[in-house]
């Protein structure tokens, strides 16, 4: 009759409590759910940024394998380099190496960013953000631009006794047509002596640039694109001098990096929305823990004669056990009652 008393008394908070801790499960299992999926996510995102950067890896080590053998794969370079070419391919050189050493130092920065998103447990998404921290530190913009720039002086390299060379056979052109105009019937007197001395320096500069084109292009070039300009004036004083022709250097071509920089910020994303899952799941547990607190006191009241009965069970127990014990000690020993077994009578 005291239990059915008390009963009636703890219903409607045992009900209120089953209701809001009800709540407070469901709310943890969406955060559940949602965390499990951010997590999958971040994990496939990760999985696709490490296989883009173990090809930007092969992709570094093509261009160092590409520079170191250059001078002997291109046709046009017979002859040793010399002047501004050898300058910019030493300058590449030391491009490359630096770059090689920055892109060790990240690929160990995103093995700890990857061992971070792999501790990662069922309800806390901490290690997920540390590995965003991680992988903010890459500075993959830097290893984009210089690698665009260690491609584009490659290519202008490789292109570089084309260039020259079409320069120069525009530039003697030029020179033609300028000296065709001052000879038929152009600029006189002073101003013709000083057209003419003008073409003579041009001329020089051609047959200069002419000489060492074979192992110089790229000091070829420069040669010949100054004495293009000086022929523009010639033609046209007044009017503004073009922009240099040859390799066009403005519009790197798109390589991976530009694939794993934005695969780089979708992830930096995600990290950000697992943060606020992390404080939302920290409210959703303690939630759940204040709603089983509040059920144990809540019950405790109705289940006290079955833990006092259950205490006495316990007691008697061991008491009778320890009786035992004393009342017959050679039951409890083992090696006494072998020894008892074993005589012989």
């Amino acid at each position: 009759m005291g239990s059915m008393s008390v009963l009636p008394e703890i219903r409607l908070p045992l009900i209120l409590i089953l209701l809001f801790g009800g709540l407070g499960v469901a709310a943890l299992v969406a955060m559940y759910r949602r965390n499990r999926q951010i997590r999958a996510t971040a994990d496939e995102q990760f999985r696709s940024f490490r296989e883009q950067a173990v090809g930007l890896m092969d992709q570094i080590d093509a261009l160092r394998t590409r520079h170191k053998t250059l001078p002997s794969t291109d046709p046009d370079f017979v002859e040793p380099m010399a002047g501004a070419t050898k300058a910019l391919y030493e300058q590449v050189a030391g491009d490359l190496d630096r770059l090689w050493e920055r892109w060790l130092a990240v690929m160990e920065v995103w093995n700890r960013a990857e061992a971070r998103l792999k501790s990662a447990s069922t309800f806390s998404v901490r290690p997920s953000e540390e590995a965003r921290e991680l992988l903010s530190t890459g500075r993959l913009e830097d290893l984009l631009r210089d690698s665009s720039v260690c491609k584009t002086n490659l290519d202008r390299l490789n292109l570089a006794h084309e260039v020259a060379a079409k320069a120069l056979k525009d530039a003697r052109r030029e020179a033609s047509a300028v000296s065709i105009r001052v000879g038929g019937g152009g600029p006189s007197g002073g101003a013709g002596d000083l057209y003419s001395r003008e073409l003579r320096v041009v001329n020089h500069e051609l047959e200069e640039a002419e000489r060492i084109l074979t192992t110089d292009p790229i000091g070829a070039a420069e040669l010949i694109e100054g004495s293009r300009d000086s022929l523009a004036d010639l033609r046209e004083p007044s009017a503004p001098r073009r922009p240099r022709s040859g390799f066009d250097s403005a519009s790197p071509s798109r390589t991976i990096l530009d694939d794993l920089v934005v695969a780089a910020g979708k992830l930096q994303e995600l990290g950000s929305k697992i943060r606020v899952m992390d404080v939302v799941g920290l409210i959703i547990k303690g939630w759940v823990a204040l709603w089983v607190l509040g059920l144990l006191l809540a019950i405790l009241p109705a289940l006290m004669p079955l833990i006092f009965l259950f205490m006495i069970f316990v007691v008697f127990g061991s008491g009778f056990r320890v009786f035992q014990r004393v009342s017959a000690p050679w039951y409890w020993d083992q090696s006494a009652l072998r020894g008892r077994r074993g005589r012989r009578w």
